[in-house]
């Protein structure tokens, strides 16, 4: 198997042969080691490839302004063409873009000079597949909705993304079938009797997840996956929302906060174990009993290394400091007194796949926190990070209960929220100084400066006392912000 190797920057190249030449003139390296840095790092290639990027620039502006002037040429007889022979036209651009973009980003070569041109290719070609699937609605005069179209679509993308393993292309079939998602729900009286219709809205949790969560591993894209979660958690909150209002308020006060215990929750080995099992299961009934199931393979064990869990965790912080955000306001608290915040517009006919899409989901979740405590030998234990995240998770849910219940209880509620969101910013602060990484401070230190100047501008104050704080608040950012990067830099040199 050939593994891919990192290729560093022309810019750090660059510098490291200036460096490189100053140490061996300076007799800090020998003429041997000079050469192997040459060669590792392609010294005689930082010239050309400056020069390959350039002649790049140009094809792809002299592509671009090919493709506008077909374009235009196109427009100007589109009505005068035949619906045949623009399918035909729209058909054989996209095989030519498709082959041609296959072909490229599969080149074996001694650098990926054209592998970028591949990628747009491929792109172009994944965009075109939409074009063809609504001109194709338009001649066989279908009723099909947008949501209809964009799942067939997404659905396309997705396989040319699994089958070459291009994140980007993962992250377009997710912004399509996003947005077929939210005009579905909008236009959702028309799809009661689709094939496409009212069941994937009502399962769209379990099919993202099912869909683009193994994608994100099997492309090694962290940024995928953060969108798959949103996406997934985002889809779960719409159903939950609409759903919440048939149940009792204790369970209604507990689901309402599962999207974040499920993300926080998630772990790789547990998803994995199940990814196992079910590929074994498949491959037990395809393959004759008599042939051994192959064993995991290089590309598993890579594979294994990879953890999605801290993007799931960050993904949590975030979305629970900014709910508490929310939450902070009195006027929130009296206006969802009676539930009628959580109203959504979205009735289901029928709920009887949005109850089995909670119901899975809330397993996944139990299972998960069990699976989180589970270190054997020693007892089942929670860690203390992930205590105090379901103890924030449980006041919250109790908090939501007494309201559904008690009616508005604005100075409690606000209390509690701004006390949950002060230690909450406080802790990644904490985090971020212990770890030395900039996003969990900076986040941190951001929403705590937001909920002082918001309780400033909710509460009546004085301008001068509102001028006072934000001038505090704007010193304190710049003189801690310049502290925790110094900070950052000393910890950085004195690591070994």
């Amino acid at each position: 198997m050939v593994k891919e190797v990192a290729v560093a920057s022309d810019d750090f190249r660059r510098v490291l042969q200036r460096e490189a030449r100053e140490w061996r003139s300076s007799g800090l390296i020998s003429d041997e080691q000079y050469e192997q840095l040459a060669n590792k790092y392609e010294f005689a290639t930082i010239e050309t490839a400056a020069r390959d990027r350039f002649i790049m620039i140009l094809l792809g502006l002299g592509s671009i302004l090919i493709g506008i002037g077909a374009i235009t040429f196109v427009a100007a007889n589109w009505q005068a063409l035949s619906q045949t022979v623009k399918a035909g036209l729209l058909l054989i651009v996209m095989i030519i873009c498709d082959l041609s973009g296959f072909g490229l980003i599969n080149r074996v070569g001694p650098n990926d000079r054209w592998r970028r041109l591949g990628q747009a290719l491929l792109l172009l070609g994944a965009l075109l597949l939409g074009a063809n699937l609504a001109l194709m609605g338009q001649i066989v005069h279908t009723s099909s909705t947008r949501y209809e179209l964009c799942v067939i679509w997404a659905l396309g993308v997705l396989l040319m993304a699994y089958s070459m393993r291009l994140p980007f292309l993962g992250m377009l079939a997710l912004l399509i079938l996003g947005t077929g998602y939210w005009s579905g729900l909008w236009d959702m009286v028309w799809l009661q009797n689709r094939l496409l219709g009212v069941w994937t809205l009502q399962t769209m949790p379990l099919l993202m997840a099912a869909l683009f969560i193994p994608l994100s591993y099997r492309c090694r894209s962290s940024a995928l996956f953060a969108l798959s979660a949103i996406a997934l958690l985002s889809s779960l909150i719409v159903l939950i929302l609409d759903m919440g209002r048939s149940l009792p308020y204790l369970i209604d006060a507990v689901v309402l906060m599962m999207p974040f215990a499920l993300l926080w929750a998630y772990d790789d080995q547990l998803w994995r174990l199940i990814g196992r099992w079910v590929e074994r299961s498949l491959l037990r009934s395809l393959v004759p009993r008599s042939t051994a199931v192959p064993a995991s393979t290089d590309a598993d064990a890579e594979t294994d290394e990879l953890s999605f869990q801290p993007v799931a965790r960050g993904l949590t912080l975030f979305g629970l400091s900014l709910m508490y955000w929310v939450l902070s306001f009195r006027d929130v608290w009296l206006a969802s007194a009676s539930r009628n915040l959580l109203d959504a517009q979205v009735l289901w006919r029928n709920s009887g796949l949005v109850v089995f899409t909670l119901f899975v989901l809330s397993v996944w979740t139990i299972g998960a926190w069990a699976y989180l405590g589970w270190r054997p030998p020693r007892s089942w234990r929670l860690d203390a990070l992930s205590a105090t995240v379901l103890g924030f998770l449980l006041i919250t849910a109790t908090l939501l209960f007494a309201t559904f219940v008690a009616g508005p209880l604005p100075v409690l509620a606000t209390t509690v929220m701004n006390i949950l969101l002060a230690v909450l910013s406080l802790g990644m602060m904490r985090e971020g100084l212990g770890s030395g990484a900039r996003a969990p401070f900076w986040w941190g230190l951001v929403m705590l400066t937001l909920q002082i100047l918001s309780r400033v501008l909710e509460y009546e104050t004085g301008l001068l006392v509102k001028s006072l704080v934000f001038i505090v608040c704007g010193v304190g950012v710049m003189l801690i912000g310049l502290w925790f990067e110094r900070y950052v830099r000393t910890l950085r040199v004195d690591a070994p």
